[in-house]
């Protein structure tokens, strides 16, 4: 993720690109929780690097897609209890939204025995707690849901109906789909490589949360 961290910190914005356990070695919810802890490392660690923890912005691709839409929206539900940082927009590039739908039509998956490794009803509750179909709510953050056009890992449905759940309940969310592009991180025959769907559209999205006064 080094050239979306390029990108903001041209911009002006402090960038974070953390590790996080995968799903080979530790099931749901380590990923989670290992990003929830760097949320908490950011805003205990305010004063030394200079991070405003009342202006964040959360974005991943594939699997940070994922995590992306669930912390992004987990972090931000009223009964989260109290929070040092405040998650002003999330960006989930090609990320899946619906897991329950996704391990249903693809139950014999090795990841996701892997990342649901538990007995039956208990897999099930860790399923649609990985779900973040599952965590819609009103105070949810504003998303800009990024999506390749020809994507046959995660089908754009996904990004779609996330956007379409945000905006039911009253979240500001827009879906970008990027014409002829596939599953992946970048645009393609750019240098430096650019976050998909452009840099300027990046930059311009956390601009418009993060630094813009309130």
């Amino acid at each position: 993720m080094r050239e979306y961290a390029d990108v903001l910190v041209d911009a002006g914005i402090a960038a974070v690109a953390p590790n996080h356990r995968l799903t080979g070695t530790d099931t749901h919810p380590a990923q989670q929780d290992d990003i929830m802890a760097v949320l908490d490392w950011i805003a205990s660690s305010a004063d030394e690097y200079g991070f405003d923890p009342r202006r964040v912005g959360i974005t991943g691709s594939s699997s940070g897609g994922h995590l992306t839409s669930l912390v992004g929206l987990k972090a931000t539900r009223a009964d989260a209890g109290p929070r040092g940082y405040t998650i002003r927009c999330m960006m989930p590039v090609c990320g899946p939204f619906d897991m329950v739908r996704r391990v249903a039509e693809r139950p014999d998956s090795d990841v996701y025995h892997a990342l649901f490794d538990a007995p039956t009803g208990e897999r099930e509750q860790l399923i649609r707690d990985a779900s973040p179909s599952e965590h819609v709510h009103p105070d949810a953050p504003p998303c800009l849901a990024v999506h390749g056009e020809l994507d046959d890992t995660v089908s754009t449905e996904e990004s779609a109906n996330l956007v379409e759940a945000l905006k039911a309940v009253g979240v500001q969310a827009e879906l970008a789909i990027v014409p002829g592009m596939g599953h992946g991180r970048y645009q393609p025959d750019t240098d430096p490589p650019e976050p998909l769907g452009g840099a300027e559209r990046f930059r311009a999205f956390f601009a418009r949360h993060l630094l813009a006064a309130d």
